[in-house]
């Protein structure tokens, strides 16, 4: 009988293990909430302009114009809080969020605090 050549074991590795993330609890979870509130200021932010062409093709509609100003005034909020949390995020994190989100939210989270300011202004 012949012997095979004896190999080496390697080690097995659990496809399903968790990676070990490098980011810690905390910065995660502002990361999360910064997430969050960007596509909550992105979902207001539809929300308005949808309220606002209905408002104009139908000029009686009393409780779209209702709507808009009530979701434009929850948008710059949120708006708010999201500007806000961004210098944690970039400040907390090793590995920085991806520069083009990072221009998207700003973009997002400035629209409707400019649209507010400028219906106060006009109005």
């Amino acid at each position: 009988m012949s012997k095979r050549p004896s190999r080496p074991r390697q080690k097995r590795t659990r496809p399903n293990a968790a990676r070990e993330s490098t980011e810690s609890r905390a910065s995660e979870a502002v990361t999360i909430a910064w997430t969050s509130s960007v596509t909550g200021v992105l979902v207001a932010d539809l929300v308005v302009i949808a309220a606002h062409l209905y408002a104009r093709s139908h000029p009686d509609a009393q409780a779209a114009k209702a709507l808009e100003a009530i979701m434009l005034l929850s948008a710059a909020v949120m708006g708010a809080a999201s500007l806000a949390l961004m210098p944690v995020v970039w400040r907390s994190r090793r590995v920085k969020p991806p520069q083009g989100y990072a221009v998207f939210a700003i973009l997002v989270a400035t629209a409707p605090i400019f649209v507010l300011v400028a219906r106060l202004v006009i109005f």
